[in-house]
């Protein structure tokens, strides 16, 4: 009902809707926005009738900041259902909204399920980032210190994903982690805690059995088991999906894959998933490395899904598109111009200014060279690894160094 009044009003007409100004209302959206707060960690069936009952009290009293949230969180949980037209058109209300003077408060709240999800991938990642950098100042001047934490949290995620040299990520963690100590934040401190773990594992990840990095992310393990067992399924699948990027960035597509079932089990139990984009274009990737190495049409099937999600969510970063179809052909045989076709990618990895992407189509091109016997894959392997060094990454590098020898 409520999403058939909204597609029934222009964007000018909910724009332009008043104020609410009804006290009870007020207090009922307060308290409802506290509670959804609470609910999208705990219970997403909670929270997705909390954002319906917010948004029937908008459209029969007016907006006020909360309604924003509901209307943010509205885009989040369509963006899940692949209603990214509907997405936008929530995403885009509410942040004209915010341009209302007493509104600017709530805006914390409003970037995080806006730019983790439908407007991802609107602009280039390192700009998103500095969203949520803007969002954790201003939570923090308007006293908003739990949004602030959150989006200090996503902005320390997005800046490890989207290639920021991996002693500043890890630096970055151990700043925002004084504060979140502080303020008593255990959740995103949780986050930024696997998130160091992830950085210093590619930084420092040895084979030497002596050394306490041979057991692959062992404390990682421990927090991924305890928060299953607690049934903190929504934290848990972010672990996951830290895991599984860096197993697949070391090659270990066994210890990858069970990770990434385990996310795709929990995440069948939630509205909205972590990193939706992120999490789609390195399933991509994982998908077509177990499909070559299998040869299953299970596998096949996921890399074909995948690569569909993130083509219909992607604005920029075009060169994932490139790299996943250059990997999908080589999948199903066709190789005649797999080289000229990694190369596309790789250039547009670079022009992105994504310095590990970068490295892991070089990475790749290198398989395929070295797979068929051509000698251009030290080349290849070459750059790879001083683009992994670039990133920081050493202990990469030093597996590629012994991978490729």
């Amino acid at each position: 009902r409520i999403k058939g009044i909204f597609e029934s009003m222009t964007d000018d007409e909910l724009l332009s809707s008043k104020t609410m100004e009804d006290s009870d209302a007020l207090i009922a959206m307060s308290f409802m926005g506290e509670l959804l707060l609470i609910a999208q960690n705990i219970n997403q069936d909670v929270g997705v009738c909390l954002i319906t009952h917010m948004l029937q009290l908008s459209l029969n009293y007016g907006f006020c900041k909360e309604s924003i949230f509901a209307l943010a969180g509205c885009s989040a949980v369509l963006h899940s259902l692949s209603d990214l037209k509907a997405s936008k058109r929530c995403s885009h209300i509410a942040l004209s909204l915010l341009d209302r003077p007493d509104f600017k408060a709530i805006l914390p709240r409003v970037y995080i399920p806006i730019y983790t999800c439908v407007l991802a991938t609107s602009e280039h990642p390192k700009k998103v980032c500095e969203k949520f950098l803007y969002a954790y100042k201003v939570g923090m001047q308007n006293g908003d210190i739990i949004f602030a934490m959150y989006n200090a949290r996503v902005y320390c995620v997005g800046r490890f994903f989207h290639g920021a040299r991996l002693d500043e990520v890890v630096r970055d963690t151990q700043v925002f982690e004084k504060q979140m100590i502080e303020y008593k934040h255990t959740w995103a401190r949780n986050v930024i805690n696997v998130l160091r773990i992830a950085a210093l594992t590619l930084i420092n990840f040895s084979d030497d059995p002596l050394q306490h990095s041979n057991d692959f992310l062992a404390d990682g393990k421990k927090l991924l088991k305890k928060d299953i067992e607690e049934s903190g399924r929504f934290k848990a699948s972010v672990y996951c999906f830290f895991f599984s990027f860096v197993a697949y960035i070391f090659c270990n597509y066994d210890y990858a894959r069970d990770l990434t079932k385990t996310r795709w089990k929990i995440e069948k139990g939630l509205h909205l998933r972590y990193m939706v984009n992120e999490a789609s274009y390195f399933d991509a990737l994982l998908s077509i490395a177990l499909a070559q190495r299998t040869k299953e049409d299970e596998w096949q099937k996921h890399a074909l899904e995948c690569y569909e999600k993130v083509r219909r969510n992607i604005d920029v970063m075009p060169h994932r598109i490139l790299i996943m179809e250059t990997e999908m052909d080589v999948m199903m045989g066709q190789t005649k111009d797999a080289i000229g076709n990694y190369d596309k990618a790789i250039n547009a990895a670079k022009e992105s200014e994504l310095i590990h992407e970068e490295a892991i189509a070089n990475e790749r091109a290198g398989d395929f060279c070295l797979s068929q016997g051509d000698v251009r894959a030290s080349n290849y392997y070459g750059k790879a690894y001083n683009l992994y060094l670039q990133w920081g990454a050493e202990g990469k590098a030093d597996n590629l160094k012994k991978k490729s020898l």
